[in-house]
């Protein structure tokens, strides 16, 4: 978000305006964090070009002027590095509902892009407009984000930097953190990082464990803490499991074969298919997303995992009154 105002034409201005201008430019740099005296004489030398150097009166008396404005800024002192800092301001936002309803239906657009950089630019731009709107406006946004955005998970409850785990990605670092499973509680679990993702409005560090032989893809938001980093080079390299199933279908040819998968065999509603499986949790999910059309044909290991996490899901269900 671009804070501040537009930046007028300093050759057309006379002298009211040009101290307007020049009060508006010292609102703008506070905006941008606290600064002094010099930061504030080059950021007028840099927007009025050649301007001449202010004296701390002046700046004093442009200070002042904002201070009856309603901002709070504080005087320069030892304990603030000497510099002006900008506490608050009455400058705020007024949105209507639909302003607000856009706002929103453009976030979840583009987590349905799973397009993690652009969701993460969209949370921060979010959490800056909190910090403008008025009070009004500040609540009716956060209730209308709760109910809107409920499947989605704010960057700002990460407890580590996505932009850190993307550098470990991009070197394949192994990661040793502790996790909060949502069915086993904390656990230590140590990972090959190869990508970030954004998946049904939650964001996922991906990558190996050589621990489980299997690909992973763990939220960030429930990463508890990072232990260790190794900066070495490391020869883990994933493996993968050969699964044989079926998928039956009145239109067998409308069913999406992946990368990691081959058609080892068809007939009129039938396929058998092998795929290469490095991540059986998303494994899993694609055939449960197909219902009873897919069946798991071999290795045993494999199949009596699946039969496994079907029947713990019709436990649940079968405990759930309806009534």
């Amino acid at each position: 978000m671009q804070k501040g105002f537009k930046k007028p034409k300093s050759n057309k201005l006379d002298n009211i305006s040009v101290t307007a201008f020049r009060i508006i430019s010292i609102l703008n740099l506070l905006l941008e964090g606290p600064c002094d005296d010099e930061q504030i004489n080059d950021k007028i030398n840099e927007e009025a070009g050649g301007a001449r150097k202010l004296s701390k009166d002046t700046i004093c008396i442009y200070l002042n002027t904002l201070r009856r404005l309603g901002c709070e800024i504080t005087r320069p002192v030892k304990s603030n590095g000497f510099k002006y800092i900008l506490k608050t301001h009455p400058f705020k936002l007024a949105l209507t509902k639909d302003e607000i309803d856009t706002l929103l239906e453009i976030r979840k657009y583009i987590s349905a892009l799973c397009d993690w950089e652009a969701a993460l630019r969209t949370d921060k731009l979010f959490n800056s407009l909190i910090d403008q709107f008025v009070p009004e406006t500040k609540d009716f946004f956060l209730a209308a984000k709760k109910t809107s955005l409920k499947r989605e998970i704010n960057s700002e409850n990460f407890f580590y930097e996505v932009k850190q785990l993307e550098n470990y990605c991009k070197q394949n670092k192994i990661i040793n953190l502790v996790y909060d499973s949502l069915e086993s509680g904390e656990k230590v679990i140590t990972l090959k990082a190869e990508k970030i993702s954004l998946e049904s409005g939650a964001f996922y560090i991906c990558g190996y464990s050589r621990e489980l032989e299997t690909t992973m893809s763990l939220r960030i938001d429930r990463i508890v803490n990072i232990k260790s980093v190794n900066i070495h080079e490391s020869d883990i390299k994933p493996s993968s499991t050969l699964v044989r199933y079926k998928f039956k279908s009145y239109r067998p040819a409308m069913y999406e074969i992946e990368e990691n998968e081959a058609i080892v065999e068809r007939n009129n509603d039938e396929l058998i298919i092998e795929a290469a499986v490095t991540n059986k949790f998303k494994f899993f999910q694609k055939l449960l997303s197909y219902s009873n059309k897919c069946t798991i044909i071999s290795p045993e290991k494999v199949k009596n995992e699946y039969e496994k996490k079907l029947e713990k899901m019709l436990l649940l269900y079968s405990d759930v009154d309806y009534a």
